[in-house]
């Protein structure tokens, strides 16, 4: 028995993305400020903006999905998150919290606005552990910026952790690269999204995300003051504003900073808008069909006491493209062996905390001079199993993925101190 489709499949982009960016390199107006030729239209546009830039109609349908009333298109989420603290008015040697457990790229957007990044440990929910929040919040009380990453979509104690940011006067950000469509407090409202309790989120549309551009991202913000300098940051210049759909109406906000605010140059092209435009309409039915799949892969892990799947934090919505889980009780050797049968079959799973993942938090040493003394989050990535599960995949595979890891534990010549006794699935 052997699985045989691949684990790093990105979502394919729908007929409409190919035919618009089709129509648009024939054109060949990909810069996102350039000249809009009146004759080039595409089948999902709304006539009021037909005439638009990609990117300007882009944001627009972004924000009208997010609720946010800003939305900047930019070519990454760590340009977002770069910007997003530009925004705030970080300088440089300014210190940043951030969790212990997430991507490089949230560390690596602090450092390129010359801060210093200040780590906070997780706990086995896989989210930022507010006791070790609180404590750093008296041992730092200088630091006065956090961006909150939604590692893997796991959202931590949104409601908490903003009062503890309002209460001690730290600006928030989301990192909402894996964050886009979740929902908090779902039940009171279907459109509480994750993304509200900060003041900028950050979102992303590299290949394995909820939308797929190969690269891209968004900052997203109720303040206006803070959309008209992501707007000049990003690239707009000139009065190039005024072609944002997306913006705040008031261009004096963008005149009178205009010239303090530095180009970096970070925009999203026409060619990436175009791709992502028609997947708008597609995210809570991809949301639908990872939600099925994940929630079915729990039921058929959670009978295996080797394995530990942890809840999502109260109020907190989690749409699955990957699953997260932790072996237990396993040694480094059992951890490695369990790895290589599961790929000999066909199922590819990461280890957080070997070798040179990018999301262990001991490969940041652009980061620090000293390794980060997070003890809790290096025990549970030692032995936290990251499994995407690609819209490519069927209830059928999972079937047989949730067999596969079954048997291999199974199968496995643990010790009998570690070999737990299995439940029927």
């Amino acid at each position: 028995m052997k699985f045989t489709k691949s684990f790093d499949a990105p979502n394919p982009i729908p007929e409409k993305g190919i035919r618009n960016a089709i129509k648009l390199m024939e054109n060949g107006m990909l810069y996102r400020y350039g000249h809009v030729d009146n004759d080039i239209t595409f089948d999902d546009d709304d006539p009021a903006h037909a005439n638009e830039s990609e990117v300007s109609k882009l944001e627009l349908a972004f924000s009208q999905y997010t609720g946010h009333k800003y939305v900047v298109a930019v070519n990454s989420c760590g340009s977002a998150m770069f910007i997003a603290l530009k925004a705030m008015g970080i300088q440089p040697g300014d210190k940043v919290f951030t969790n212990g457990f997430t991507f490089t790229a949230v560390p690596s957007s602090i450092v390129h606005a010359n801060a210093i990044p200040v780590y906070l440990e997780c706990n086995d929910q896989y989210v930022v552990d507010l006791d070790h929040f609180k404590e750093q919040i008296k041992q730092q009380p200088d630091v006065k910026y956090f961006i909150l990453s939604h590692m893997r979509g796991h959202v931590a104690e949104l409601d908490k952790i903003q009062a503890l940011c309002d209460e001690n006067n730290i600006r928030l950000i989301e990192d909402c690269a894996h964050g886009l469509g979740k929902r908090w407090n779902a039940e009171d409202h279907d459109n509480n999204f994750v993304g509200h309790h900060c003041e900028i989120a950050c979102y992303s549309s590299q290949s394995h995300k909820m939308l797929n551009s190969g690269e891209g991202g968004f900052i997203a913000t109720d303040d206006k003051q803070l959309a008209a300098y992501c707007i000049l940051a990003a690239g707009s210049y000139e009065q190039l504003y005024k072609k944002h759909l997306s913006r705040p109406a008031d261009d004096a906000l963008f005149e009178n900073i205009k010239f303090e605010v530095p180009n970096f140059s970070l925009r999203m092209n026409n060619l990436t808008a175009a791709i992502l435009r028609p997947q708008i309409d597609l995210i809570d039915e991809r949301i639908a069909s990872y939600k099925e799949k994940h929630d079915r892969l729990i039921e058929l892990l959670t009978g295996i006491e080797h394995i530990f799947i942890p809840e999502a934090v109260d109020n907190a919505e989690h749409v699955g493209d990957s699953l997260q889980f932790n072996l237990v009780d396993f040694s480094n050797d059992n951890v490695n062996d369990f790895v290589s049968r599961c790929a000999d079959k066909g199922v590819k799973i990461q280890i957080f905390g070997i070798d040179d993942n990018a999301r262990d938090f001991r490969n940041w040493q652009y980061s620090f001079d000293e390794t980060p003394d997070l003890e809790n989050t290096a025990d549970i990535i030692a032995c936290a199993c990251d499994l995407r599960l690609p819209m490519t995949f069927t209830l059928e595979d999972i079937e047989l993925i949730g067999t596969i890891i079954n048997e291999v534990i199974d199968d496995m010549s643990l010790p009998s101190s570690v070999k737990l006794k299995k439940q029927s699935i």
